[in-house]
């Protein structure tokens, strides 16, 4: 299993604050039957906004602590950022001042749960024409994005992604009822954990309710 979006880095965000609390969720992840997991951390307009060296460096002694530990992962690095209308994300990705996912043409993108981006496709579209592929994250939480919507944004060229704990943990009912119809619908592409020390993974847990390996294959070949 790949699991495209979680916050395992230590010091860059809410998702680790310790070497051991990171290597601790990577364990955890293993046993689910994680094989590759992408280190996703936060950037956020005026509250996560680490710089590239920040990250890779972090991420870099990540990796080194994990080989002292016998532990065997895949461990690749992209960034989930955090649309605003205040930055122009597609330029920073353009100059490697943002990360894609596995330096690939993928980039995750994550908006607010509550207010509505009125113009969403039209800001999917400005990726695709750029030429990245948008993967939109936990799309469930989105009160305001809707289905009909969520399906213009796929057929722009969106990769719709849910959590695994939308499966497995006490989530709103909303949650819950939307996830398992987008799935039905055929809507979903793509099943993460969006693990932090708070929210560990459930990525087998997930696939074996959802008994769908392709959404827990994702290729990041592009």
């Amino acid at each position: 299993m790949i699991d495209l979006h979680t916050h395992v880095i230590p010091f860059v965000d809410d998702g680790s604050h310790s070497m051991e609390d990171s290597i601790e969720m990577i364990k955890e992840s293993i046993a689910q039957g994680v094989t590759t997991i992408v280190a996703t951390p936060h950037h956020y307009y005026k509250k996560y906004q680490n710089t590239v060296e920040i990250i890779k460096n972090n991420f870099d002694f990540l990796k080194e602590q994990l080989t002292i530990s016998n532990i065997n992962i895949n461990l690749l690095l992209g960034e989930e950022i955090y649309y605003s209308s205040e930055e122009d994300i597609i330029s920073l990705l353009k100059s490697k001042k943002l990360l894609t996912l596995n330096n690939t043409k993928y980039v995750l993108l994550e908006f607010s749960t509550t207010r509505e981006v009125k113009d969403i496709t039209e800001v999917i579209y400005n990726f695709v024409v750029s030429g990245y592929i948008p993967i939109i994250s936990h799309v469930e939480r989105y009160s305001w994005l809707k289905r009909d919507i969520i399906k213009k944004l796929k057929e722009e060229g969106a990769v719709i992604s849910v959590n695994s704990t939308s499966f497995t943990h006490n989530v709103s009912f909303i949650e819950r009822h939307k996830v398992k119809k987008l799935i039905k619908l055929g809507l979903v592409d793509v099943v993460a954990s969006d693990m932090h020390s708070f929210r560990r993974s459930t990525m087998g847990e997930a696939r074996r309710i959802v008994k769908d390996d392709r959404l827990f294959n994702f290729d990041l070949s592009k």
